[in-house]
């Protein structure tokens, strides 16, 4: 029971990441300039593994994989 709520906790928090690094991309996308810092892709890209990560794990919990 506390491993399917913890993997509804997981998805969660998985969409919260994919849903700000879809916001940043765009805000990157219309403001990204000279002054850009050159390592916001590392950043962008580092958050949207992360939230393949969480959200694998979110799975894996919800269905009973551990």
């Amino acid at each position: 029971m506390i491993e399917r709520l913890c993997g509804i906790l997981a998805l969660a928090i998985a969409g919260w990441q994919f849903y700000s690094f879809r916001q940043a991309f765009r805000s990157s996308k219309k403001t990204a300039g000279k002054n850009t810092n050159v390592f916001i892709g590392f950043g962008l890209w580092f958050g949207l593994f992360f939230g393949i990560i969480i959200f694998l794990l979110g799975l894996a919990l919800l269905f009973g994989a551990f």
